[in-house]
């Protein structure tokens, strides 16, 4: 079984129905959150000299924005632009509604996320790029839209992994899995 199979059987969790009803859907923050905390798990355990605590608390906490601003994909400057000021926006109110008894923790923790000079921030924002690839895997359909050339690919992954070499062996490993399924699509020449 190879790596990525191993590491996808902990996001099958995600896939189990409970009780409460959801309508077909796409992934929630909750969701990509929880298999980023075993993503991180996993390689922890080859990554020495980062504080785990430190890396579930930013993991925890480093989408609990999209309560309020939303989930944004885009690579367009303006948008991105326009989702910081919403995460801003979200941070300041979450602040005001969540238990004082976690709000300290959710403003250090979210500084140190958008700041990324930690080894622990890059390293949980090099896990946050590599989680929703894993997925696409097993969503071809979902994968398909973004046209990703093999160039693309590496342009949104690797400048986030490039301190950790093991992340970028499972990266190379990600795309040759992601070549097998017909998932990337070929560079177009032009004259």
């Amino acid at each position: 079984m190879h790596e990525i199979d191993r590491i996808y059987e902990w996001y099958k969790l995600k896939q189990v129905n409970r009780y409460t009803n959801v309508l077909a859907r796409k992934e929630t923050a909750a969701e990509h959150v929880y298999s980023s905390l075993i993503l991180a798990q996993y390689f922890l355990k080859k990554i020495k000299g980062l504080d785990e605590s430190k890396v579930m608390k930013l993991l925890l906490y480093h989408d609990l924005c999209e309560v309020y601003a939303g989930d944004v994909y885009s690579f367009d400057k303006k948008e991105l632009e326009e989702k910081e000021q919403a995460e801003n926006e979200a941070v300041k109110k979450l602040t005001k509604t969540l238990p004082k008894e976690i709000t300290e923790d959710f403003e250090e923790c979210w500084k140190e996320w958008k700041e990324r000079k930690t080894r622990e921030s890059k390293f949980c924002k090099a896990i946050d790029v590599i989680d929703p690839a894993i997925n696409e895997l097993w969503r071809p359909e979902a994968w398909k839209k973004f046209g990703y050339t093999e160039k693309k690919f590496r342009e949104t992954k690797e400048p986030y992994i490039q301190q950790f070499p093991e992340l970028k062996q499972f990266l190379e490993e990600m795309i040759i899995e992601y070549k097998k399924r017909g998932l990337i699509v070929k560079e177009q020449i032009s004259k």
